[in-house]
């Protein structure tokens, strides 16, 4: 019975692990710098944004960032597109405060003009 529950505890834990071996890089950077990185060191880290608003009264601001990437298809998977969608928040002190990852794939589609489809598209405010 221990041995039964010590192997549990052990393939429980590499499962958990194992899942972090697929998480994008974007999202493990974004994970770490919320509430302490600057929009200098963001940009350094994942480039310049697709784009940004900047509220007039508050100071704060808000970045996109677009990714695309070609699936080229196979007997198991279709061929299209994956549109990745960040969406950061930054204080009037710059400090990134909140960010969103949203995911989207175009199926058959080779290059999509927008990353997600209206009724699931996220506008910065």
């Amino acid at each position: 019975m221990r041995l039964h529950h010590s192997l549990t505890v052990i393939l429980f834990t590499l499962s958990t692990q194992g899942c972090g071996v697929f998480v994008a890089n974007e999202t493990r950077f974004l994970s770490c710098a919320q509430d302490r990185a600057t929009q200098e060191e963001v940009q350094q880290r994942l480039g310049s944004p697709t784009l940004t608003t900047k509220a007039a009264t508050s100071g704060e601001s808000t970045w996109v960032y677009r990714i695309f990437d070609w699936q080229p298809g196979n007997r198991v998977t279709a061929p299209g597109s994956w549109c990745d969608e960040y969406i950061l928040r930054f204080d009037d002190q710059h400090i990134l405060r909140q960010w969103t990852h949203r995911n989207y794939f175009h199926g058959g589609e080779a290059f999509p003009t927008e990353c997600l489809p209206h009724r699931y598209h996220s506008s910065p405010e």
